[in-house]
């Protein structure tokens, strides 16, 4: 199983090594884990590379991965949610955390597969979680996988919750609050329209039809404040937004303000 959506983060993350200078996320194992045919088909694709879309889908995607692998510096608990290709825990050079990928069982055994036709080693401390976030059991299957949660965790889930119902993703959230203080998350989401540019909302239909087409409809949006009540609602003590200009000023990168970043500490 290959959800187009991990495709297109994994190609945008790799395209940004190509492509971009300054980096804002440096990954060099981002070409690699794509397969030799597909790295070659995206080094002979520079002309589309160029296109303004195109450069913004790579920001994107590496401005939120940076904020999230900055998030994680110093955490003794890692736990990617969602992590399609991310390849995090295959280049980290620290030991000192234990890493967690969850994901769907199908969605973890593709990974696994592409890692080994690629070559790439999976670490000792990188354990790997087969979970459904519509479930309610994320934590279950994080602690059979030796997941303590009486330690404070960092939690990266991004690329997800624009794709689950508005309950699933405050049902996911709600668990994580649920974990030792100090544990943090860092996820984006999808921000209601009524608080987009004319350009943004015709930006987010083009999207929304193309993903709907891919068979990944977007499910949920939220309206910044009141998401932020919600979370304080379920025990997060300390809520940062990321927005378009924050972003900017934190990674120099030009984003929409489509999709917005949270992190929320308990």
């Amino acid at each position: 199983m290959q959800k187009p959506s991990a495709w297109i983060t994994a190609t945008a993350r790799a395209a940004h090594q190509l492509y971009d200078e300054p980096r804002i996320l440096n990954d060099p194992l981002a070409l690699r884990i794509l397969g030799p045919e597909r790295e070659a088909e995206l080094r002979a694709d520079a002309r589309r590379q160029q296109h303004p879309l195109a450069a913004a889908m790579r920001a994107t995607m590496a401005v939120r991965a940076r904020l999230a692998e900055d998030s994680a510096q110093g955490a003794h608990q890692y736990v990617i949610l969602g992590a399609g290709l991310d390849t995090y825990a295959y280049r980290t050079t620290s030991t000192a955390a234990a890493i967690f990928e969850a994901d769907l069982p199908a969605m973890l055994q593709w990974k696994r597969d592409r890692l080994r036709a690629t070559g790439i080693a999976e670490p000792a401390h990188l354990r790997y979680v087969a979970t459904d976030f519509t479930d309610g059991r994320l934590l279950d299957d994080l602690q059979q996988q030796g997941f303590d949660a009486a330690q404070p965790a960092c939690f990266s889930w991004l690329g997800v919750s624009m794709y689950l119902r508005p309950d699933e993703v405050m049902g996911t959230l709600r668990e994580m609050a649920d974990c030792a203080p100090g544990s943090s998350i860092v996820f984006d989401y999808c921000v209601h329209r009524q608080h987009l540019t004319d350009n943004e909302r015709a930006g987010l239909d083009f999207v929304a039809a193309s993903l709907a087409a891919q068979g990944e409809p977007l499910q949920s949006s939220f309206e910044p404040h009141l998401l932020e009540h919600m979370l304080r609602h379920h025990g997060y003590r300390q809520i940062e937004h990321f927005g378009a200009d924050e972003l900017h000023a934190r990674y120099g990168a030009r984003l929409s303000g489509i999709f917005r970043l949270i992190r929320a500490t308990v």
